[in-house]
């Protein structure tokens, strides 16, 4: 496994907010980080997860698609009655 260094900057309260966490879990605050970080990642990288959310994304598409054909419909009546 590669080692990858990051360098943080965050504000003083979401740091003690991280160091009460830590200290909850038993950790120090640059393992909770790491723990939290792995975490994110690794459900970010949930294909299935991904899969999903896009197949929303086309649904949303495919409706906002028929949306706007009605619309486009309602116009051209529009159009024809004037």
């Amino acid at each position: 496994m590669d080692e990858i260094i990051v360098r943080l900057s965050m504000r003083v309260d979401l740091y003690q907010s991280v160091e009460a966490a830590a200290q909850s879990a038993g950790l120090s605050p640059i393992e909770w980080i790491v723990v939290a970080l792995q975490s994110y990642l690794e459900e970010r990288a949930n294909w299935g997860s991904i899969n999903r959310r896009l197949a929303r994304l086309d649904e949303r598409v495919d409706l906002l698609d028929e949306v706007l054909s009605r619309l486009q419909r309602i116009e051209d009546r529009l159009d024809m009655i004037d």
